[in-house]
């Protein structure tokens, strides 16, 4: 087992040349946002294997990222991180080896880690819930997939990322198009029963499962909103304060717990991290760098330029020249 999918997982046969928002595109989510927050040339590696109603993803992403997606009501998303630098946070929650976090509510999750390489899988609920309930024998009304963080340790863990390596590697004789894969009907019907086995099992063990504390995550998301209303018009501590209602010590708390940075220092990241996807967007290309920066709220070309070079290590002219 270990040189089967292994090896043919080695070169990680991933789609990389592409935005963020590119790669998100047509799959269940209502909201998707990747922000780099930390300086280096950004990495990101996806692989994504499509079953009907069952998707397994493995990412490579560097430096430091902030991430947050709210998957389609019916879809939820099992995160079992592999490996990172720093500290690995899922909804405020910092992760340990083996953990596995499930996100099934409606405000979907937020993750920041440094160099990370994740698994995860997408699981349309209803299936989900029919497969829990045939499995536990309670009635579906009965069965919730709220958001939890299951810890498996060393052994199950690694079983378990072992299982999702396996049927990546099954599925790599089935291309869609790069970085995109078919999943058999047969190890999708596998990969449901073992995740519903899971789920119940964890949940019968009640010391097994840790409820997360949304919120922090409910008082970024507020102040978020704010970002979007104001993207270009400067913003004051106190704006965000009253977008999220409350002060200015707990809205530095709820970020620095969620995205590992202040408030201002994140948005300043997101705004940088826009600046690149517009440069690279594949629909249209920006005019200029200038244009860029002051539809973005940057009023001074060279800071933004210097900004720019800081985080991605190039300047932003060079980016466009590479288009």
């Amino acid at each position: 087992m270990k040189d089967g999918p292994t090896k043919r997982l080695a070169g990680f046969p991933a789609k990389t040349d592409m935005t963020h928002q590119e790669f998100w595109r047509d799959l269940p989510i209502l909201e998707a946002e990747t922000v780099q927050v930390g300086p280096g040339p950004p990495v990101y590696k996806m692989l994504q294997i499509t079953g009907r109603d069952l998707l397994i993803f493995r990412s490579k992403v560097a430096p430091k990222m902030a991430s947050t997606i709210v998957p389609h009501p019916d879809w939820m998303v099992l995160m079992a991180p592999v490996n990172w630098q720093g500290a690995y946070v899922f909804n405020g929650q910092v992760a340990r080896p083996f953990d596995v976090f499930v996100s099934g509510g409606p405000n979907g999750y937020s993750s920041t880690s440094d160099r990370r390489h994740n698994l995860a899988l997408g699981l349309r609920k209803s299936r989900l819930r029919d497969a829990c309930a045939h499995l536990s024998g309670l009635h579906i009304d009965d069965i919730a997939l709220d958001d939890q963080r299951i810890r498996l340790g060393s052994a199950l863990g690694t079983r378990f990322h072992m299982r999702m390596l396996e049927a990546i590697a099954a599925s790599l004789d089935a291309p869609l198009s790069p970085g995109k894969f078919a999943l058999d009907a047969v190890v999708e019907n596998d990969l449901f029963a073992e995740v519903a086995d899971l789920i119940m099992a964890k949940t019968i063990e009640k010391s097994a499962l840790s409820k997360l504390n949304l919120d922090p995550l409910r008082v970024v998301r507020a102040a978020e909103s704010l970002f979007e209303d104001r993207l270009v018009n400067p913003m004051s501590i106190g704006d965000l304060c009253k977008a999220a209602g409350v002060g200015a010590t707990t809205l530095n708390l709820c970020f620095n717990e969620i995205y590992g940075t202040s408030p201002m220092s994140y948005l300043h990241a997101k705004r940088i991290t826009q600046a690149r996807s517009i440069i690279l967007a594949a629909e249209s290309a920006p005019r200029s760098v200038k244009d860029v920066a002051l539809s973005l709220g940057f009023t001074h070309s060279g800071r933004f330029a210097e900004r720019y070079r800081r985080f991605f290590g190039e300047y932003p002219s060079e980016t466009l020249n590479k288009r």
